[in-house]
Formats: C-alpha cells, sequence, structure tokens
C-alpha cells in the first residue's frame, strides 16, 4: 500500500539518536525519553537492522573503544578518509587497523570486536549493523536453527 513507503532525510532524521535513524526506535525513544509515535516514525522503526548516517569532523577521535555490539556492522564511506582501529575484548594488545579512503570502500566486523577510529578529512559514513545468525554452521545449543532434509 502507498501509506508503506516512509521517506525522510538520513541527517535530519538520525539527530534525535546519534545519527541512528532506522532501527529499534521504540528503544531509543524511551533512553531519550522522546515519545515513540508509529506514524511519525513510519518504516525507520525496524527489528533487525540498524542504520546510521555518520557525520564527522577531520581529526575527530573516538578515544574510548565502543564496546561489543552483539551484531555484525558494515561501514560504508561515502566522503572522507577515515581510519578504523578494531581488537578482540581481553587481547588489548593484538590489534587491526582498516582506512577507508576512497568513495564505497567499506570494513565489516562481527559482533564481538571492539572499534575505535580517527578522521584524517571531514567523512561521511553509513554503517548498518544486524543481528548476527550463525545459519551455516549452527551449533547444538542451538537446535532451532538446524532444518532437517526431510522437512525441506
Amino acid at each position: 500500500m502507498l501509506s508503506d513507503i516512509t521517506s525522510g532525510n538520513a541527517k535530519t532524521d538520525g539527530k534525535e539518536f546519534r545519527f541512528w535513524f532506522v532501527g529499534q526506535i521504540d528503544q531509543w525513544c524511551k533512553e531519550n525519553n522522546i515519545p515513540f509515535d508509529k506514524e511519525r516514525f513510519g518504516l525507520r522503526h525496524a527489528e533487525g537492522i540498524e542504520v546510521k548516517w555518520g557525520i564527522y569532523k577531520k581529526d575527530d577521535v573516538r578515544t574510548a573503544w565502543a564496546s561489543c555490539s552483539g551484531k555484525t556492522a558494515m561501514s560504508i564511506l561515502i566522503r572522507g578518509d577515515f581510519i578504523f582501529h578494531f581488537r578482540e575484548p581481553g587481547h588489548p594488545d593484538q590489534t587491526k587497523e582498516v582506512r577507508l579512503k576512497n568513495e564505497g570502500d567499506y570494513v565489516i566486523w562481527r559482533e564481538d570486536v571492539e572499534h575505535t577510529w580517527t578522521m584524517f578529512e571531514a567523512s561521511e559514513i553509513l554503517t548498518l549493523r544486524w543481528k548476527s545468525l550463525n545459519l551455516l554452521f549452527p551449533t547444538e545449543s542451538d537446535p532451532s536453527l538446524f532444518v532437517r532434509r526431510d522437512n525441506i
């Protein structure tokens, strides 16, 4: 239905939630004492995916390590020059750097990785996060992930 269309501007719509503009908006509203209005947020309120339009100034630095989010994340450079620093919790001496310098450069990291970043130029970055499901290699600890061949 045509009423099931939501449009807007990522820069404007994300200002209330640190530039996250699609995701668990009802939860973000609660955390920020903002009334949740289903009609106002429309299809931006989504379970399973979060989207951020990050706007950063030259020489911005995130000094504190972002903790593990419990979600797989991907950042795509729209414009600028940006470096991510990654590490595993419990191994602070083992790090990896990934520089996003050309439009369209991206990096994807799992839910169990911490990160910080440094801006070499004013930058804009689109970041997506989604719940990780290990469907290719399920474990016995979660039998609901198994599909029996005779049930296909």
